[in-house]
């Protein structure tokens, strides 16, 4: 399968919900020149899900990354990067999905029951951004710790007081650090 067999996948799966997309082509190799493709695809963010499993239709996917970007307005880039036919050397297609998701309505399927892997990504981006994963199962914290106050996202631009909470985090580990030193 070609890059623009996997446009047409999709185009046939999303219907409207294929907003636009773009194929990038790189040349790689020196004596033997091959190329790769990408697809970039923005769709409607209703489509999440059924975009995810299309994919897995073609091949299942190597998961290079689920991020989330706040550019301070009313929703959140969600972005998330799959490869497919990643088993044939010089064949790997990567395909990215881009849509909104509205600070009001924070809330995606999860894809842990396609891609177990997922869970690390999606605890990642549900601590630092504020999102909600429906299904997702594990949801203590990952990267911030145990007392950190519930409602504050250190990678969201409307998010206040984050440095105050650094600064009460560093406390706490100093405390903890001087406790062991008197304990020894």
């Amino acid at each position: 399968m070609n890059v623009e067999e996997v446009i047409e996948k999709l185009e046939k799966s999303l219907g409207d919900a294929l907003l636009n997309y773009e194929i990038r082509e790189y040349e790689m190799g020196i004596r033997r020149k091959r190329k790769l493709y990408e697809v970039w695809a923005e769709i409607d963010r209703s489509a999440f899900r059924k975009a995810v499993e299309t994919i897995f239709s073609l091949d299942y996917p190597h998961l290079h990354l689920i991020s989330g970007e706040d550019n301070g307005g009313d929703s959140i880039k969600m972005i998330y990067s799959f490869g497919v036919f990643y088993s044939n050397p010089w064949g790997e297609v990567s395909i990215t999905l881009k849509f909104d998701l509205p600070k009001d309505s924070l809330i995606l399927p999860t894809i842990t029951d396609l891609m177990p892997g997922a869970e690390t990504n999606e605890r990642e981006i549900r601590e630092m951004l504020g999102i909600e994963f429906e299904g997702l199962k594990n949801k203590r914290h990952l990267f911030l710790p145990d007392d950190w106050p519930e409602g504050k996202y250190p990678w969201r631009r409307d998010e206040y007081g984050v440095e105050d909470m650094i600064k009460h985090t560093h406390k706490s580990v100093r405390e903890i650090r001087k406790k062991g030193e008197g304990n020894a």
